[in-house]
Order: structure tokens, then sequence, then C-alpha cells
């Protein structure tokens, strides 16, 4: 007995696949594996509510959220967060609302900016982003030590890009 043949596609037509926008289409993914759970909010699309067990968030379009934990965040010039977030590192060339805390490297490049309360432990900040609000340096060792956490909040409301407050 045979298996029936899939019907073949209509004369002239050819497969369709869908073109990816992300940065990671084609390029080192960071170190995750292909099978991490990485969410990607396409421009034109607005999500409002609870997003859990998310290790990477790409945001192209609008996402609003009470509190979000992820490994990596990356707003593209397009995308908007409003919310709370703790991430291991964040790239914002978008904008984000709100509150943010980064256990490693906040990265806000020449079209990012940053609106409201921020903690990193390393700080980028490209010539032309922005960072309205208070931007607190965390200064503890990394996990594992048994050191107390400092910060050092500085009030950044409209400072340009490379401005040191103190």
């Amino acid at each position: 007995m045979s298996l029936p043949t899939p019907p073949s596609p209509m004369p002239g037509s050819a497969p369709r696949q869908r073109a990816s926008s992300s940065r990671f289409h084609g390029q080192d993914n960071g170190g995750y594996t292909d099978n991490a759970r990485t969410l990607i909010v396409h421009s034109g699309v607005t999500i409002r509510g609870n997003i859990e067990n998310i290790e990477r968030l790409i945001i192209e379009g609008t996402l609003e959220v009470e509190h979000l934990t992820v490994k990596e965040i990356v707003i593209s010039p397009e995308g908007s967060f409003r919310g709370a977030a703790e991430a291991g590192t964040a790239e914002i060339s978008g904008t984000l609302e709100g509150e943010l805390t980064v256990r490693n490297t906040l990265t806000v490049r020449a079209s990012g900016r940053l609106i409201g309360d921020a903690e990193c432990r390393r700080l980028q900040v490209e010539e032309g982003g922005q960072i309205t609000g208070k931007l607190g340096m965390i200064t503890s060792p990394l996990p594992g030590t048994k050191e107390h956490v400092h910060t050092q909040p500085h009030d950044m409301a409209d400072a340009p890009a490379g401005a040191q407050k103190g």
C-alpha cells in the first residue's frame, strides 16, 4: 500500500516564506539557542497584559505590561514599551517609558529614549540617545560575592548623550 502524494503547488507559485525584520535574522543570536523562548512584537501590533516565561523580547510594535522579567530586551526604532521590566541586557532604539532594571549592560542607541527610572551595571549611550528621569548605577560585584548592593542615583533630566552629572 502506498501513501498518498501531497498535492502539487499551483503552476507558477513558489512556497511562501515569511521574512523576519528582527535584528537576529541571519546574525549572531546573542548566545541563545534556536529554541530560546523569544517573543517578537511586530510593527503595527499592540499587546497589553501579562507576559511570562520568555527569555528574549524584541519590540517592533507596542507592548504595555505591569511587570516583565527577561534575559534580553530589544526595542527597535519604531518600538514602544510601557511598564516595568527587569532584564539581563537591554538595547533601546525606540521608546521605553517606566521602570527598568538591567543586571548587565543598558544600551541607548541614537534614536532611543528612556523616560522614567532605570538602574544598570554598565551604560552605553550613543550620541543623540536620551535619558529623562533617574538613573542608578549598580556597583555591587556580580552575583556570588558577599558584598552589599549600592546604587548611585543620578538625575538625568534631559541630559544630552555623553553628559555626566555628579
